[in-house]
């Protein structure tokens, strides 16, 4: 107990504790002060309790453009940490594309501790009953870190896809600031929500082919299609209807990493027994 409170102060010198029977005995106002910048630390929550006003204007925003932000609600403390754990990473991987799914592959990161933040899972709770007009499952989040670096990069721009939640949180962490910042482009809520997986899956066959993906990308390069484009600034997390939206990343240049953490939250189709034999299917 006394090496614990040593390494608090930074003092070696053993410090005699108050007892039960002394009551009125206080520690040293040192170790008071030093307790107070710990418990400071530890009070920090991982995401800001957001007023209802405030998500439903998130949730409105997501109907009408597309997106919505929850600004500087990320500190950055915990935005840094994150960057070095990332870069050790790509680092290993060679300067490469390297991705991260389900939160035991960030276990002990930042990234744990948002996934488990009630303030956060409250927030995309009521933006999904704002938005949906029912109430929000009883769900853990499905977790996903993406870092973009390296030619291998560059071959995970333009997946054009509709995700398999209701609800997408991105995560900004590492946003290159000039050049090719591989910003996300939408075409924001094109569908609603199917009635069964089999109406889901078959969105999906028709979007996720060849034929499609290179139409896509030919169009928006022409300027005959006009996605929203987001540019996107650590320390804030962007909500969008991730089901509803075609959607995916433009490139970053070669030198340059671009790194996101994506949260999803409820999966209409969860309890499907076609879903399940289905798993097989890229984004099922």
């Amino acid at each position: 107990m006394n090496k614990e409170f040593s390494e608090i102060t930074g003092d070696d010198t053993p410090l005699t504790l108050p007892s039960i029977a002394s009551p009125n005995v206080s520690p040293p106002r040192d170790v008071h002060a030093h307790i107070d910048l710990v418990t400071a630390a530890e009070a920090r929550v991982a995401f800001p309790s957001l007023p209802d006003d405030m998500l439903a204007r998130i949730a409105d925003d997501m109907n009408r453009q597309g997106f919505g932000v929850a600004t500087d609600c990320i500190h950055a403390d915990d935005l840094s940490a994150l960057r070095t754990f990332i870069e050790h990473k790509v680092a290993a991987a060679g300067g490469e594309y390297i991705a991260f799914a389900g939160r035991e592959s960030v276990r002990g990161t930042f990234l744990d501790t948002l996934g488990l933040s009630p303030e956060f899972m409250q927030a995309c709770q009521t933006i999904y009953r704002k938005g949906t007009g029912k109430a929000p499952p009883t769900v853990p989040f499905y977790q996903v870190l993406r870092c973009l670096s390296g030619k291998t990069g560059e071959q995970h721009a333009f997946l054009f896809h509709y995700d398999s939640y209701v609800i997408t949180a991105l995560v900004p962490v590492i946003m290159p600031k000039d050049g090719k910042r591989g910003d996300l482009i939408m075409l924001p809520n094109t569908r609603g929500i199917r009635s069964s997986y089999f109406l889901n899956l078959l969105d999906k066959i028709l979007l996720d082919n060849r034929l499609t993906q290179v139409a896509l990308k030919r169009l928006i390069h022409s300027g005959y299609l006009r996605p929203t484009r987001v540019r996107m600034l650590p320390g804030n997390v962007y909500f969008f209807w991730g089901y509803r939206s075609v959607h995916a990343n433009e490139p970053c240049d070669h030198d340059k990493t671009r790194a996101t953490a994506l949260f999803h939250y409820a999966n209409p189709h969860a309890g499907s027994r076609l879903r399940g034999m289905a798993r097989s299917t890229p984004g099922a």
